[in-house]
Parts: structure tokens; C-alpha cells; sequence
């Protein structure tokens, strides 16, 4: 998975909800148009994400589990 971003968050190290809660306070410093790639590598921050996109005006872009983990790109509405 090769896309195109503009800020990088990695939280591998974070356990839930750290991740969550750092996307959301990167998320609402961006810009609209702005795309946030967020790498984490536990199972359970995936339907926190989810959520916070969901709830939020931000668009999913794509999610994937790779050799980085679970990566989402998300853009800010």
C-alpha cells in the first residue's frame, strides 16, 4: 500500500484508547483536505478509529493490516 499523505501518526507503542484520542487531537489541528495516515499495531484501537471517524468530519480513506500493522488513512472534511 503505497498512497499519498501529508502527516504521519504512530502510536505502535500506544495502547488503546492513546491512539484514538492522539488521532483526534491531530485530526482537528489539520486543515480540511488533509490526509492523516495513523499506524498502530493493537486489534483493538481499529473500531475506536472506526468510531471517531464515524462521528466525526473526517472520510476513511482506506484501512489495512500490513507489515507496519493497522494502517487508516483518513482525511479531514
Amino acid at each position: 500500500m503505497n498512497k499519498d499523505y501529508d502527516v504521519l501518526l504512530d502510536v505502535r507503542d500506544e495502547d488503546s484508547p492513546v491512539p484514538t484520542i492522539r488521532a483526534k487531537e491531530v485530526l482537528d489541528g489539520l486543515a480540511p483536505g488533509t490526509i492523516l495516515k495513523i499506524i498502530t499495531s493493537k486489534e483493538s484501537t481499529v473500531k475506536n478509529i472506526r468510531t471517531l471517524v464515524a462521528n466525526n468530519p473526517f472520510h476513511l480513506i482506506e484501512h489495512a493490516i500490513n507489515d507496519e500493522g493497522f494502517v487508516f488513512f483518513i482525511q479531514k472534511q
